[in-house]
């Protein structure tokens, strides 16, 4: 099975993995939350990092999820990169609950981990609106009740 590792700048990884914890149970195997703090060195972050990467690859490798792209830890993550570590940004949680779905079946998608992560992108205002909007077309295209005239 494929690690993975959440991480961020502050507590966002801790608070994906204990969200992801309650849709999959606690203790979920082989994934593991390393953040990097307002007081942290990038060295010691880098280091905390290359330690997590080896608790949680058993082998298969390790899937990273980094929050923002050229940050500090994204940036860090490059250290550890080889054929068996692939490091995805811009981590939200509709990407981190596919790859566990995904995992539990066996094979993770890189391509339906990127699609999940921008489909999970939505002005749900828009949305909502455009639905109101399709019920309100629907209902005036139905034909009329026909009234009984007795």
């Amino acid at each position: 099975m494929k690690g993975i590792l959440l991480i961020s700048h502050g507590p966002l990884a801790e608070g994906m993995l204990k969200t992801a914890e309650i849709f999959f149970g606690e203790n979920i195997p082989q994934m593991k939350a390393v953040v990097l703090n307002t007081q942290d060195d990038p060295e010691d972050f880098r280091t905390r990092l290359q330690e997590a990467v080896k608790e949680v690859d058993t082998g298969e490798g390790v899937l990273v999820f980094a929050d923002l792209l050229g940050g500090t830890p994204c940036n860090q993550s490059a250290f550890v990169l080889n054929e068996q570590v692939t490091v995805l940004t811009g981590m939200n949680l509709p990407m981190v609950m596919e790859c566990l779905g995904m995992r539990m079946g066996g094979e993770i998608s890189m391509e339906t981990l990127e699609e999940t992560a921008r489909n999970g992108i939505v002005n749900f205002n828009t949305m909502l609106e455009e639905k109101k909007k399709a019920t309100r077309r629907r209902r005036s295209k139905e034909p009329a009740a026909e009234s009984s005239s007795n």
